[in-house]
């Protein structure tokens, strides 16, 4: 069967809060394809640090290519940094969270609130700073409900400007556990199965919804 039709079979839409669950195999060609997307946009405008707005518009151009180009591809819209209207509990707007991708596949479509997201931050082993905003302004963003709210999962995706990922990925395990506890479970993905894929769960808003955090590291420096 292929990855389009599984993401079609009937039944897959039928869960208890509605929100599309993406089967493993459908975040994994997600995930490959951006892999692919970013290396294309890092070849073009060299050095992400300096030129972060020209890479994000080059980068939504490039995953959108790598999609259309990927054979058996689940159909899905990318949206470039749309801005989430954030609620307090009497439903009033309090603030506009900006969201760097946002992933609407078929089913989700005309579903206000349901998409996969995908939430970008820079990484560098030498810097410990930047795997605390990615736990403290990324992570913690979708583990409080701004983004991604009651969605059976998100993704984090980390730009890792020096490496090596295993580094990267053993700083974040230690924040995660610093902020949120051992019981997130930070583990590698077997179900997603790409080397440097990660999953962690948490209680969203405090519960009782359970959220799953993809952690997805890109080695994104050029050759010397």
């Amino acid at each position: 069967m292929s990855i389009l039709a599984e993401h079609l079979a009937p039944g897959a839409l039928t869960r208890p809060n509605y929100f599309y669950r993406a089967k493993p195999q459908i975040l994994r060609v997600v995930l490959e394809t951006l892999g692919q997307a970013l290396a294309r946009t890092i070849a073009m405008v060299g050095d992400v640090k300096l030129t972060e707005p020209r890479f994000t518009r080059q980068l939504f151009l490039n995953f959108e290519r790598a999609r259309d180009e990927t054979p058996g591809s689940p159909r899905y819209d990318i949206t470039h940094q749309p801005e989430l209207p954030i609620a307090d509990t009497t439903g009033a707007l309090v603030a506009l969270r900006r969201l760097d991708f946002r992933l609407v596949f078929l089913r989700q479509v005309g579903r206000t609130g349901d998409y996969l997201c995908l939430e970008f931050k820079y990484l560098d082993t030498r810097d410990r700073s930047t795997d605390r905003e990615y736990v403290a302004e990324g992570v913690n963003r979708i583990v409080i409900g701004d983004y991604a709210h009651g969605h059976p999962c998100a993704i984090m995706v980390g730009l890792e400007r020096t490496g090596p990922l295993e580094q990267t990925s053993a700083h974040i395990g230690a924040r995660l556990i610093t902020r949120y506890g051992a019981g997130t479970g930070y583990r590698s993905s077997a179900r997603i199965a790409l080397p440097y894929a990660f999953e962690s769960n948490h209680l969203q808003a405090d519960g009782p919804h359970q959220i799953t955090i993809v952690h997805a590291y890109y080695l994104i420096s050029q050759p010397a």
